[in-house]
């Protein structure tokens, strides 16, 4: 009985470790074999992408072994290295029914040996209610999108809008047609705005979680085919739109003019870091919609403010580099993303991590926090990482053992 359950678990820790099966066998050797890139400490992993499109290959591998069916993808996101329409893609395709991980183009708008070596491996199982389609391919050059369908017969649905704000609007209507539903709840970022996606990262990590809606406006105006995303929603009660940003990212004339649409919320900190601490924090939970006999909940947002949870940390520099890693909130250990700095834990971070913070019990009984760290050390360094891990930890922190002990001092001297 011994031997037998410690096979079992050296195969499962195969399966989630190395990341690197093919669906039909047992796990092969991949490009990237995770056990020699993660570093691991007690209360977290890195995964050491040092550049986008290694970053999504080893997400992929990750979170899905593609061993067997209940680990496989669905499909594939593929993407150019391009911010606004990975951000755009993310927020709308990875979910279920879909049910996939992204991967990038390379700096030609080519898809690289590695990347098509994972799409090879991935072997998708392709979307039921969507014609079995295998790969959702965003503005790829259509000799990509044939050499997929000629060397891997994939099958492939292509979204062919350099424009972001119209990528959105079609994406909207796909899955309305995929879903035969309109989600109420709509995300709202700033296209126009250096830091609008930044803002905005977490909230994309939730749409990953949830398959909400999601669309962009300028910071002074609202583009016509987000007013027509949002028509798509206004019934009785109308949208709910959560605004990613402060004033200076989407101004308070744009929020009165999206309330004709619905209910606002906005979702926002002083900076990029608190933004997506308050992201973490925020529920938004009420009546939605129904009938006389039944009603379903509005039910918005991670409303994460105690221990036990998990959290994917990035460098608020690596933009194409974090966005993928809104699988892991989708398949992973499903949890916010925070954002920081390459060298230091933005303060807005250290607030919100003493606030989950585990307490000390029983060593099998203590609540534990869990953290990935996306990118390699030139992205974020190791003492960010160390950091991390002991925010993370149930141990008390400095401030808080020094206070007890000086409290302990006083009490002894008297």
């Amino acid at each position: 009985m011994v031997i037998a359950r410690n096979t079992i678990l050296i195969a499962f820790i195969s399966i989630f470790i190395f990341s690197c099966g093919k669906s039909e066998g047992p796990p092969v050797e991949a490009a990237f074999p995770l056990q020699e890139e993660a570093s691991v400490t007690a209360y977290t992993v890195r995964l050491p992408g040092n550049d986008p499109e290694t970053q999504a290959i080893i997400l992929s591998q990750t979170v899905y072994a593609a061993t067997r069916e209940d680990n496989a993808v669905g499909a594939i996101i593929l993407v150019p290295q391009d911010e606004k329409m990975a951000f755009t893609a993310m927020h709308r395709v990875t979910h279920m029914p879909v049910n996939a991980p992204m991967l990038y183009l390379d700096g030609n708008r080519k898809i690289s040996d590695a990347t098509f070596e994972e799409m090879k491996r991935l072997k998708p199982d392709g979307v039921m209610p969507d014609g079995r389609n295998q790969v959702y391919a965003v503005n790829v050059p259509p000799a990509e999108v044939e050499r997929i369908r000629k060397e891997l017969n994939y099958k492939v649905r292509t979204f062919n809008e350099e424009d972001p704000i119209l990528l959105a609007e079609l994406l909207d209507r796909w899955q309305a047609a995929l879903k035969s539903d309109h989600p109420d709840e709509v995300v709202i970022s700033a296209i126009d705005h250096e830091d609008g996606i930044k803002h905005g990262m977490g909230a994309m990590g939730w749409n990953a979680h949830m398959g909400k809606g999601f669309a962009w406006v300028y910071k002074d105006s609202i583009p016509a085919a987000t007013k027509e995303i949002l028509k798509r929603r206004y019934g009785d009660h109308g949208a709910y739109m959560y605004v990613t940003g402060n004033p200076d990212i989407i101004s308070a004339k744009v929020v009165k003019e999206l309330g004709r649409y619905g209910l606002v919320r906005r979702i926002t900190g002083a900076n990029v870091f608190a933004s997506n601490t308050v992201n973490a924090g925020y529920k938004d939970y009420g009546r939605n919609f129904g009938w006389g006999w039944d009603w379903a909940a509005r039910d918005f947002g991670w409303g994460i403010a105690q221990a036990g949870h998990n959290y994917i940390f990035s460098s608020a520099e690596n933009v194409l580099g974090t966005i993928p890693a809104a699988v892991l909130g989708h398949m992973g250990k499903h949890g916010p993303i925070l954002l920081v700095e390459e060298d230091s834990l933005p303060g807005a971070v250290k607030s919100y991590l003493e606030m989950v913070k585990p307490f000390q019990t029983n060593p099998q009984e203590t609540i534990l926090n869990f953290g990935w760290i996306i990118g390699d050390e030139q992205i974020l360094t190791r003492e960010v990482q160390m950091e991390i891990d002991y925010y993370l930890s149930p141990f008390p922190l400095r401030e808080t053992q020094e206070t007890l002990t000086d409290s302990t001092n006083a009490n002894l001297e008297q």
